[in-house]
Parts: C-alpha cells; sequence; structure tokens
C-alpha cells in the first residue's frame, strides 16, 4: 500500500469516528471554508493540509482510492497538454479556449 493510501485510509478512519455520517456536500463545503483560509495565507501549509485532507476523504467517499486519482490526473494532464489556451485575466486565470 503506497503512503497516500495509507493516509487516505487513516483520514477515512477518523472522519468516520470522529464526524459520522458526513457527506460528499458536507465535505465541500467544508473544503470551501478552508480554501478561503489559505487564501487569507497561502504560506500556512497546514490550511493547505486542511483542504487536502478534506479532498481526500471526500475522494474516499465517492469511492476513489487515491491510486484512482492518480490515474484520472495522469489522464487529465494529458487532456490539458493537448488544449489550446486562452489569455491571462485580470485575476492571473488563463482557462482553455472550448
Amino acid at each position: 500500500m503506497n503512503k497516500w493510501q495509507k493516509m487516505q485510509d487513516d483520514i477515512g478512519e477518523f472522519c468516520d469516528k470522529t464526524f459520522g455520517q458526513s457527506t460528499i456536500t458536507s465535505k465541500l463545503i467544508h473544503l470551501r471554508e478552508e480554501i478561503d483560509e489559505v487564501e487569507a495565507d497561502p504560506s500556512d501549509i497546514i490550511e493547505w493540509a486542511d483542504c487536502t485532507i478534506l479532498l481526500l476523504d471526500g475522494l474516499r467517499k465517492a469511492g476513489y482510492s487515491t491510486e484512482d486519482l492518480h490515474d484520472a490526473m495522469l489522464k487529465k494532464m494529458e487532456i490539458n497538454r493537448n488544449r489550446k489556451w486562452g489569455e491571462m485575466d485580470e485575476d492571473g486565470v488563463v482557462r482553455h479556449v472550448k
């Protein structure tokens, strides 16, 4: 078992015991709150960790492992490499051209 899967399993065990029947929706609501905290202080790695914990547990609740996520990320990066990209907007965001 890889260390990321072990981490996801540990997070899941803790979350199930501590938070009971949380849902994917509740994880996403909490994740949005944690993203605001990262935005307030991007240098705080603990806030980044909070986001990752919520992401990994939401992923688990959706029925996916870290290996599934890894494979999906490889596929998505291939898609991204083959896309055409627009110009940066005023917020610094670059979106793909449809």
